[in-house]
């Protein structure tokens, strides 16, 4: 949660990459966009179920529609204190 300014400072040392089934995917940047989020009771951000805007920012990837059959996507991000280190392994049906 934050202001513009703060996304500033937070996307000045992001780096991060998105690869899916062993190519890269492209990513986008989110410079700080205003967001609305309702929040639950208990939830460990605001402990509250109230509704409060905020700034989000990142680096984002959207992945093109997945062929049927098993299909593997790691994420790997990190700004400031912050990282997510993610692998996903996918399923995909026939339609």
């Amino acid at each position: 949660m934050g202001e513009p300014t703060d996304c500033a400072i937070f996307m000045n040392s992001a780096n991060g990459s998105a690869v899916l089934d062993g190519e890269e995917v492209d990513s986008e940047t989110s410079l700080g966009e205003s967001i609305s989020v309702q929040g639950v009771a208990l939830n460990p951000v605001t402990g509250t179920d109230g509704r409060f805007t905020t700034t989000g920012c990142g680096l984002w990837v959207q992945l093109p529609p997945l062929k049927p059959g098993n299909h593997t996507l790691t994420i790997r991000g990190r700004a400031r204190d912050f990282a997510v280190d993610v692998d996903y392994s996918l399923t995909v049906g026939a339609a």
